[in-house]
C-alpha cells in the first residue's frame, strides 16, 4: 500500500520558526501511528492541517460538511486550523509538540467513523503516545551492508526536529561516523533520497534517486579514524 500523506500547509513559512522540521518529521512518524487505522474505502491520499490567520476558529463545519460520511474530493482530507491567535514562534519545543498534536486530534475527532478500520479513540491514543516519545527517526537506508577495512557498516539517516544526520554505523561496536548533517532537516526528504551506492578504494558514493542531483561522495580516510564520534 501507498504511504498516505499526512502534512501540514503554512504559507509563509517563515511565520513559523522551524515548522518545515516539525512538518517533515511528523510526516514521517505519523505513516505507522496512524495509516493502517484508516480505511482504504475512502482513498484518502492526503490529511492536510492548513494554518490560516484569516480565521478566529478552526473551521469545523465545513470540514465535517465537506468530508462526514463521503469521499474526500482528490483524495484530500484538509482542515483550515486557525493561527490568528497563536505565538508559534514563542513556544518551547513541547508547546509546539502539544500543539501540532491537538490540532491533529481535532482533525480525526470531527472525522465520521466510517474513515475508520477501528475505534477513532485508538488513532487518539496513538496522537497522545507521539506526544510522549522523542520525535525522533532513523532509517537504514540500503540493506546492503558497506564493506570498508574489514569492518561491516550500516548507511543510516537520523533525524530530529532540529538536526539530520548523514552516518555510517560500524557493526562490531554500534560507533557512529557522521558523514554530513542537515540543519534544514526538511530538504533529507529531496537531497537524501538515495538509491544505491558504492566503494571504490576510500570513496563512497552516494546515488540520488533525483537525476538532477549530483552524487553525494565521502572520502572514508576523512571519517573513520580513531577518534571517531560517539553520536549515542
Amino acid at each position: 500500500m501507498r504511504n498516505i500523506w499526512f502534512t501540514i500547509y503554512t504559507g509563509n513559512i517563515d511565520e513559523y520558526n522551524g515548522i518545515a522540521n516539525y512538518r517533515t518529521l511528523l510526516e514521517i512518524l505519523m505513516i505507522p501511528a496512524i495509516q493502517d487505522k484508516i480505511s482504504k474505502e475512502k482513498k484518502a491520499k492526503k490529511f492536510m492541517l492548513m494554518f490560516s490567520k484569516k480565521i478566529e476558529d478552526d473551521n469545523l463545519e465545513d470540514f465535517r460538511n465537506l468530508h462526514n460520511n463521503k469521499k474526500p474530493y482528490d483524495g484530500i482530507v484538509n482542515l483550515y486550523i486557525a493561527t490568528k491567535n497563536i505565538e508559534w514562534n514563542l513556544f518551547s519545543d513541547q508547546e509546539k509538540k502539544d500543539f501540532l498534536i491537538e490540532k491533529w486530534k481535532v482533525l480525526f475527532n470531527n472525522l465520521s467513523n466510517d474513515y475508520f478500520l477501528v475505534d477513532k479513540s485508538e488513532v487518539i491514543d496513538s496522537l497522545e503516545q507521539l506526544r510522549k516519545e522523542d520525535w525522533k527517526y532513523t532509517s537504514l537506508l540500503f540493506k546492503k551492508k558497506l564493506k570498508y577495512n574489514k569492518e561491516s557498516y550500516s548507511i543510516v539517516l537520523d533525524i530530529s526536529v532540529k538536526k539530520a544526520k548523514l552516518a555510517l554505523v560500524r557493526e562490531s561496536d554500534e560507533k557512529w561516523f557522521i558523514l554530513k548533517e542537515y540543519d534544514e532537516v526538511w530538504k533529507v526528504m529531496t537531497d537524501a533520497i538515495f538509491k544505491n551506492f558504492k566503494l571504490e578504494g576510500d570513496i563512497l558514493t552516494l546515488e540520488n534517486k533525483t537525476i538532477f542531483l549530483s552524487p553525494e561522495q565521502f572520502d572514508l580516510k576523512e571519517f573513520i579514524k580513531d577518534s571517531f564520534i560517539n553520536y549515542n
